[in-house]
């Protein structure tokens, strides 16, 4: 008993160090108390022992998050939770404030840019007609009955003046999934997820409010937990394209030069084995590596006798 009061003791002081950080944020947009949110992390924190293992910094920034983001962690509501997760990077447990897909909506609609927002999966045996990007698009299904795999999602989120409607095809959604940091969440809430991804990709599109940094803060946690999806898959198929092209014509400066154009994020994806979503054969990596340095050496310049570097090289994933 004497060990458990020290450690209950100890958590108690972890939370209410960030007290005074947390109620400076909240009182700037007023919907969590430190009063309830603290008791529901502490609650939180007691019924999961593996949080105990988790750096304090980021239980205590995950605890911050709620107050930025203003999503109660009260476990009835199901907007947010405090879950550990081994990372590693680091090589440690840290705590990570994960949002739920009712918590984004909740986030979506609070910021007034939008009326309502509703997302769903469109399976192989229902009835789904597109009809456009404002409008409510026709879906019939059985929800009773077997409506087969999933093979895409939509959201429709309603403005003052008309709804704006988005989609995710199932290939995309693969290659979403594939950019996870962990495949856990997919693998018990595939649906789930793939409708949370619709959303987060749909509200670029909405229209911008005093309180769109909220959803924007929202959308940063849940891609730091999850693992960051790229959006615009056309436009990486098109480098990716592009390069496979130069690589087919043996011209090793055109590979380096479009390499060198690419955004680190999209180095990133483009590098995935092809197994996780990425774009090119080991023996498509080992020209590209090689077209850097031929990129390299070619566009090298020597100031006062000093070669300045230009591309970074890749690393393998």
């Amino acid at each position: 008993m004497a060990e458990e009061s020290k450690s209950l003791k100890t958590w108690d002081d972890v939370v209410y160090d960030v007290m005074p950080e947390f109620e400076r944020i909240a009182r700037q947009n007023q919907l969590v108390t430190w009063e309830k949110e603290s008791h529901f992390a502490m609650q939180a924190i007691k019924k999961n022992p593996s949080l105990y293992e988790c750096a304090v910094d980021t239980i205590q920034s995950s605890i911050i998050n709620v107050a930025a983001i203003g999503l109660t962690l009260n476990p009835a509501d199901q907007y947010a939770y405090l879950v550990p997760e081994y990372n590693k990077a680091t090589k440690q447990k840290e705590c990570q404030l994960r949002i739920s897909f009712k918590g984004l909506v909740k986030v979506a609609t609070e910021t007034g840019a939008i009326l309502w927002v509703k997302a769903d999966v469109v399976k192989q045996n229902d009835d789904f007609e597109y009809r456009g990007m404002t409008e409510m698009p026709i879906h019939r299904m059985n929800p009773f009955g077997d409506r087969g795999d999933t093979i895409g999602v939509y959201c429709v989120a309603k403005t003052h003046d008309v709804y704006l409607v988005d989609m995710i095809s199932i290939d995309e959604l693969k290659k979403i999934r594939a950019c996870a940091k962990t495949d856990a969440i997919w693998s018990q809430w595939p649906d789930e997820m793939a409708k949370k991804a619709c959303i987060k990709r749909a509200s670029k599109q909405w229209p911008k409010t005093e309180m769109s940094s909220r959803l924007h803060h929202a959308i940063d946690v849940v891609n730091q937990v999850e693992g960051t999806d790229f959006d615009d898959f056309a436009e990486l198929e098109e480098y990716a394209s592009s390069i496979k092209t130069r690589i087919e014509e043996d011209d090793q400066l055109g590979v380096g030069e479009l390499w060198v154009e690419t955004t680190d994020k999209q180095k990133e994806y483009l590098w995935k084995a092809i197994t996780k979503g990425g774009f090119f054969t080991q023996a498509e990596k080992t020209y590209i590596r090689e077209s850097i340095i031929e990129w390299h050496s070619a566009n090298t310049e020597v100031i006062d006798g000093e070669a300045e570097e230009e591309p970074a090289q890749v690393e393998e994933n």
